[in-house]
């Protein structure tokens, strides 16, 4: 199955990922926070992780992500670590292929981008 993912901490906004399946499903989370971006984009692979299914492949807009977790790209943030480390583990887990798409062919960036939640 196709799972298409993206998160955005950013530029005013509310934090928020997507999470879109090809089945239809669709999770998505704001949160009340300021964070980063990458930190959204990590949040929205791990719950995709956590879900899908041996075979599945992910769609991600974020070339770091797919840097950190496939290619093996030094992370300079300490506070990505952990959510490097745990994306790494159950990507082996599941046994599922990260696949980089262009931003918009990205269908839970599609959904986000669609939302408007601005910071008061």
């Amino acid at each position: 199955m196709d799972i298409y993912t993206d998160g955005s901490g950013w530029n005013g906004r509310k934090c928020e990922y997507a999470v879109v399946f090809e089945d239809g499903r669709v999770i998505r989370e704001l949160f009340q926070t300021k964070c980063t971006n990458n930190e959204m984009e990590y949040a929205a692979l791990i719950r995709a992780l956590k879900e899908c299914s041996a075979g599945d492949i992910i769609h991600t807009d974020s070339q770091l992500l797919i840097g950190h977790v496939t290619k093996g790209w030094k992370v300079n943030k300490d506070h990505l670590r952990p959510l490097v480390d745990e994306s790494k583990k159950l990507v082996a887990e599941k046994k599922v292929k990260l696949v980089w798409v262009p931003r918009e062919k990205n269908k839970a960036g599609i959904l986000i981008e669609g939302s408007d939640h601005r910071l008061s």
